[in-house]
């Protein structure tokens, strides 16, 4: 039988012992922690090991396409600069380059719509190269700002119909505006021929055009500033109204100035002062037309410009 003595220092070494068989098990489960943590890269949920040849493949070919997307934004950027030119040329009444505006921004729509169709099967023909899940999160971030950019190009086509729809009641007003002025001085020709009777039905004609223009006005009311229409056709159609009566008056005295007649010219006189002196006043009135729903779709299609070169730029085409 062995000595109480003997058996302590032989417990004290098997404690020991089983103590440091437990702290080598927790340094080597901390260890393997480590290890399952380094093997994810910071910044990456993937494996960039696992998915490497995979990434370097599918990035060379979303890259082939930097071509494609940059005539696309191009193609964009060519639009944002006609949307902007129409609105300088409606404001300034230069309404034949309006048009001309319109035209070409209707096919710059048409060619942005067929190659944001046959960039968007090519993208598909990438994107279904690789699954997702095989990918890297920076081939997974490439594909999506790919996307992302076409996406930008969808709501363009409508964008450029409210700006061209928005541009036509604007046309209308102005052809209108300039026929009016044209009948009247026309009416005013005939007078001075004493045609009392042609002057008068030419000012009907000249009133036609201000009851158009009054139509075209009360379409925009709500979406723009009509204010300064409006007072323009007012004094447009008070002016009128003083040519008519004193031109009745002449037709019925035969062309013979009468205390009633000088009374009809003193209001004629009036009415001119308070026509504009020049076409300043239409400039302004285009203007104010521009914003229904004019600038709107040009800034649209200006942040949809800026949308699709920032897109672009996250594809690191070339990086």
């Amino acid at each position: 039988m062995q000595q109480p003595g003997r058996r302590r220092p032989r417990l004290v070494r098997l404690g020991r012992t089983v103590a440091w068989l437990f702290a080598a098990a927790l340094i080597s489960l901390a260890g393997a922690g480590l290890v399952v943590s380094a093997d994810h890269l910071p910044g990456d949920a993937t494996r960039p090991e696992r998915t490497w040849a995979q990434d370097v493949a599918f990035q060379a070919r979303i890259r082939a396409l930097a071509p494609e997307y940059a005539s696309l934004s191009a193609q964009v950027g060519a639009l944002g600069d006609t949307a902007r030119n129409a609105l300088v040329d409606l404001a300034a009444r230069r309404t034949d380059l309006l048009e001309s505006d319109l035209a070409k921004g209707d096919a710059l729509v048409t060619e942005t719509g067929a190659q944001t169709a046959r960039l968007s099967g090519m993208l598909d023909v990438v994107g279904s190269s690789v699954p997702e899940d095989q990918l890297g999160d920076r081939s997974r971030a490439m594909l999506s700002a790919a996307r992302a950019a076409l996406a930008t190009t969808e709501p363009l086509a409508g964008d450029w119909r409210t700006l061209a729809d928005e541009s036509l009641p604007a046309i209308q007003l102005v052809d209108v505006l300039d026929r009016h002025d044209q009948l009247v001085f026309a009416a005013v020709q005939q007078a001075h021929a004493s045609n009392f009777a042609g002057a008068l039905k030419t000012l009907a004609e000249a009133k036609a055009q201000l009851d158009q223009a009054r139509q075209t006005r009360d379409a925009l009311q709500g979406r723009a500033d009509v204010s300064t229409l409006t007072t323009y056709i007012d004094r447009m159609s008070s002016y009128d109204q003083a040519l008519t009566a004193l031109y009745a008056n002449l037709q019925k005295t035969g062309g013979r100035m009468t205390p009633a007649g000088e009374k009809l010219v003193a209001k004629v006189s009036a009415a001119q002062k308070l026509l504009p002196p020049d076409t300043r006043a239409i400039v302004v009135i285009m203007g104010d037309v521009a914003q229904a729903g004019l600038n709107q779709a040009a800034i649209a299609i200006e942040q949809a410009r800026g949308d699709l070169a920032i897109a672009v730029a996250a594809l690191h085409f070339g990086s």
